[in-house]
């Protein structure tokens, strides 16, 4: 993959969320496009948003993933919930 590969999944029209497969099996939900980093070789990914007492939604934490070891996208369903991260 390469960071195109990313940028236009993540401008897809509409945005479909979908989960990031890499090379060691763990995954990462994207939920939304738009707290998501790209990088010419890795990426800054949220894998908790919430909203705050005031209605802002704010990352709580995230995860950096190198580009290289991205093997797939896949699209999630309506069901699968929340944002997860495999070790």
């Amino acid at each position: 993959m390469t960071y195109h590969d990313l940028l236009r999944k993540i401008h897809e029209t509409p945005f479909q969320p979908f989960r990031i497969r890499l090379s060691n099996n763990s995954t990462v939900d994207v939920r939304e496009p738009r707290p998501v980093i790209v990088g010419e070789a890795s990426a800054v990914v949220p894998v908790e948003i919430v909203t705050d007492d005031r209605g802002f939604r704010v990352v709580r934490d995230w995860t950096t993933v190198s580009i290289r070891h991205i093997v797939e996208f896949v699209d999630l369903k309506e069901k699968d919930s929340g944002s997860r991260r495999n070790a």
